[in-house]
């Protein structure tokens, strides 16, 4: 009698046991849809991993970013909402890396994975070294398809599309920001990355030229040109952590 007792409350445990790991696995799944939809279409979090922005944002900082503002991507499908506006000059972005290379099957099916459990820090994605290729760059747009810029001093000087005239960056721009400049090394040729000199450019439709605050430690358009449009994943909008520096961007 004991011994049937004994198999029926085990077996019932066991069902049980089994019954709660599916309903947690299914609620698993849920949300890690639920945070894919949300994240590629409304509203995203970032960790910022460079100086490249300050003093903007620093490293470790934390941003909520929006990509329904340019028009987000529907989720399993090439088409894009309608965007709120078009990417403007000064605006602060969240972009793909032009370095990452997207991992192929099985890799593929397990990146999204890590990149949800890691709150968007982890990557299967390595370089020959072993160490992570950030899928993200956060930097911001100097100029618009149709601009001409040059780069002088490390300050931007933009000939916007009709126009005769090369404005500074931050007479152009209504958004008022700081630029970090120092001083290079000795020899330091104007064609190495990160030189504060560039020639004009003619940007072509749907291309974007982007730059970080921190010119001396950002690594963008300077180094590997124009990005397209499809390549801007969504505007900063807010900086939520630390507390203390927490705000609208």
């Amino acid at each position: 009698m004991y011994s049937t007792y004994e198999r029926y409350s085990s077996g019932l445990a066991s069902r049980l046991g089994r019954g709660l790991v599916r309903k947690l696995l299914k609620l698993l799944l849920l949300t890690l849809i639920l945070y894919l939809i949300i994240s590629s279409m409304f509203l995203a979090t970032f960790q910022v991993e460079s100086a490249s922005m300050e003093p903007l944002l620093e490293a470790r900082d934390r941003i909520f970013v929006s990509p329904l503002i340019y028009g987000a991507k529907i989720f399993f499908f090439s088409a894009r909402l309608p965007p709120v506006r078009e990417p403007a000059r000064g605006d602060v972005v969240v972009i793909h890396s032009p370095m990452y290379g997207r991992p192929r099957a099985p890799l593929s099916l397990v990146e999204p994975l890590i990149r949800f459990f890691s709150f968007q820090r982890g990557s299967a994605v390595r370089d020959e070294s072993g160490r992570r290729i950030p899928a993200y760059m956060i930097k911001r747009i100097v100029a618009i398809p149709g601009d001409t810029i040059r780069i002088s001093g490390f300050t931007a000087y933009i000939r916007p599309e009709g126009s005769t005239t090369f404005i500074a960056e931050q007479e152009l721009i209504p958004e008022s920001y700081e630029v970090l400049v120092g001083s290079l090394p000795e020899g330091w040729a104007k064609e190495f990355p990160f030189s504060g000199e560039h020639p004009p450019l003619t940007l072509e439709k749907d291309q974007y030229f982007l730059m970080g605050d921190n010119r001396q430690q950002s690594s963008d358009s300077r180094s590997w040109g124009p990005i397209s449009r499809d390549q801007i994943l969504g505007r900063v909008l807010y900086r939520y952590w630390p507390l203390a520096h927490s705000g609208r961007l």
